[in-house]
């Protein structure tokens, strides 16, 4: 069920007024018959309708007000109205429960006479229909709105259903010469209000102090759990309020994911709880992990700690008998003197070192990078290009360069070659002929600044 739908529950709210007036019936022909016969046990089964009538308006103002959307005062909604609803029914039950015992013993002890004519077999037969009735219409209205609270009146009618049976039962032996019959039906009803007040105040009682749902938590985290990019689990804190269910939950990402990325898995969790428990709200804590890293993503970690992830590229590590040899290219801007440019290397090898252990050696190699787009623009030098392109069809296995782009920049010449090699090329083998390629085009024209060479499969056209 979506959120709107929750909140906007036209159909719970009309299922708890048709309940008020459809018990009153009820309650009202059987406490009739009961003052007429004398019946302690129809009149006990009556008043336990009189209480389901009171607790079907506690219902309807419940739902009512739990429908209201969230405000500053009650920032996670008015749900639990219904929980406080059901709370309220269940003590209201138990008490009158107390004084139709009190009864009952009296004329069980007394051996009062009850009158049981065919007319209250007709009146308590019907009520019980009419109840069996009403309480499969709750249960599918409190099914489809998520509401305790109508899930409450259900199992109040349910009860009321037995209740009918045993008084019926007992009205019967009455009849056939066993006064006590009543009395002890009254007992039977007493206790069916009982059971059905501890189970229903038990139910309010967690739900008002935040008892976990075992099933509701597994299911959550299992669902989070499979959201792409979640490394781990960790707390999870769930908090219902009538039809409404919250949760928090603490994950564990890759440490190296940028803030886009865990903010997308955040949204992802979120959907993923809302599909699993139609309807239920998330709010997701992240946490870093470095579970499963490798050298390499240790180093981009260590290096966003000091903000140079972003400038850190061209990873190496050798692995030598004294320790690892770790060499990485290091971007700073353009116009760093070099001894600022030498304390922020070795910021970042403290950090290298602290990060990864069995470090022997760590070169960082430094680059210039440039923090904004240069201006410049296209040119056709035909004479630059043929032999650049001549150039590039001699590294194997470059099989064509059908491409040469120039780029007359503020600061000079800028490259940009499309090359061809077979399909099944290895990329190794493609960066070293790229790299073969851009030296020898420098060599060639030292006024260039930068070759790009952008490789695709050979067509056969």
């Amino acid at each position: 069920m979506k959120t709107e739908d929750r909140t906007n529950r036209s159909g719970a709210r009309r299922a708890a007024f048709i309940t008020v007036w459809w018990i009153a019936g009820i309650a009202l022909a059987k406490l009739v018959v009961g003052l007429l016969t004398g019946s302690v046990a129809v009149i006990g089964d009556a008043l336990h309708s009189v209480i389901d009538v009171a607790a079907a308006l506690l219902t309807f103002a419940a739902v009512r007000l739990a429908t209201k959307p969230p405000d500053a005062n009650h920032p996670f909604g008015h749900g639990r109205a219904e929980n406080l609803a059901a709370l309220g029914e269940a003590i209201l039950m138990f008490f009158v429960g107390i004084g139709v015992l009190i009864e009952a013993v009296h004329k069980l002890v007394s051996h009062a006479a009850v009158e049981a004519p065919a007319y209250l077999f007709i009146v308590m037969g019907g009520a019980t229909l009419a109840s069996a009735y009403r309480a499969h219409q709750l249960r599918k209205a409190a099914s489809e709105y998520s509401s305790p609270a109508l899930e409450a009146d259900a199992t109040n009618i349910t009860a009321d259903i037995f209740e009918s049976l045993a008084v019926i039962v007992g009205l019967g032996a009455a009849r056939l010469g066993f006064p006590a019959g009543d009395p002890i039906a009254a007992i039977l009803v007493v206790a069916t209000m009982w059971a059905m007040s501890v189970r229903i105040g038990l139910q309010a009682v967690h739900v008002l102090m935040d008892k976990a749902p075992e099933d509701l938590t597994e299911r959550l985290t299992h669902a989070a759990a499979g959201v792409a990019g979640v490394v781990d689990v960790g707390d999870l804190r769930i908090r219902q309020a009538g039809a409404d269910v919250h949760a928090e939950v603490t994950v564990r990402v890759g440490r190296t994911s940028s803030v886009e990325r865990s903010h997308e898995i955040t949204e992802a969790i979120e959907e993923a709880v809302a599909n699993e428990v139609p309807g239920a709200t998330a709010t997701v804590h992240v946490e870093p992990s470095g579970a499963g890293e490798d050298i390499v993503a240790r180093t981009f970690a260590a290096a966003n700690r000091i903000g140079m992830a972003d400038q850190v590229h061209n990873v190496l590590a050798i692995n030598h008998p004294e320790g690892t040899w770790l060499m990485l290219h290091a971007k700073v801007p353009p116009w760093t003197p070099l001894r600022d440019a030498h304390d922020i290397t070795d910021a970042l090898e403290a950090e290298l070192r602290r990060e990864i252990d069995g470090v022997a050696r760590v070169e960082i190699h430094i680059e210039p990078h440039e923090l904004q787009a240069l201006r410049g623009k296209a040119t056709r030098n035909r004479g630059l290009e043929a032999a650049v392109r001549a150039i590039a069809d001699r590294h194997p296995p470059i099989t064509r360069c059908h491409e040469v782009a120039v780029s007359e920049a503020e600061d000079g010449i800028h490259l940009v070659l499309h090359c061809e090699a077979p399909p099944d090329t290895s990329i190794a083998d493609v960066h070293d002929a790229s790299l073969a390629v851009e030296s020898a085009i420098h060599e060639s024209f030292p006024d260039v600044r930068t070759v790009t060479v952008h490789f695709e499969p050979e067509t056969l056209t």
